[in-house]
């Protein structure tokens, strides 16, 4: 007879990938939410709100499950803070828009570089790259790019191209250096 065979001894493989599931799924999806939600410049505002619902229906999901009696015992409990503490420091040291911006700087560079010479602001309202760009308009020899829907109620951000200029002449209130001639900007409106 193989412990197979034997009535209540096998082991519950599927317990403990579906007790893995109910530990990491809420705050896996709240950590791609938030990643999401902070790629472009300045970040979305109505993702990085869905997010903090998210967020917060993990944390409530993560306490019922850590009171409960059947998974008290568990060793999973530390992976929704684990998840939650990698996702804020990913966010703190701006991955999430570094990388958005290195998968769409070929198609931004080659969208600058198109543009009509003797116009100052373009209504683009298309993605370039990853990006949903809204308009673009030109500032001494720099390309300012607006990203739609990002940066907080009185803000815009986006991406200023600046091929051999000043970013200092630029119309916005910061830039912060991305790679080469890039930089990610926002504009205060208070």
């Amino acid at each position: 007879m193989t412990l197979d065979e034997v009535p209540d001894t096998r082991q519950d493989t599927r317990s403990g990938r579906s007790r893995w599931l109910w530990f990491t799924t809420p705050a896996a999806f709240a950590a791609a939410l938030t990643l999401v939600a902070s790629a472009p410049p300045g970040g979305h505002f109505l993702g990085t709100l869905a997010a903090l619902g998210a967020w917060l229906f993990a944390g409530v999901w993560w306490l019922i499950l850590l009171v409960g009696s059947a998974t008290r015992a568990a060793k999973l409990h530390a992976w929704p803070p684990i998840i939650g503490v990698l996702t804020a420091v990913l966010v703190i040291i701006g991955v999430p828009t570094r990388v958005a911006f290195l998968v769409s700087e070929p198609a931004l560079v080659e969208y600058a570089e198109s543009l009509p010479a003797g116009e100052d602001h373009i209504f683009v309202g298309r993605f370039v790259g990853v990006f949903s760009i809204s308009d673009v308009q030109r500032s001494g020899g720099a390309v300012i790019f607006d990203v739609d829907g990002v940066g907080g109620m009185l803000e815009q951000c986006g991406f200023a191209y600046t091929p051999g200029g000043r970013v200092q002449d630029l119309p916005v209130s910061t830039a912060d250096h991305l790679t080469g001639d890039w930089y990610a900007t926002c504009t205060d409106f208070d």
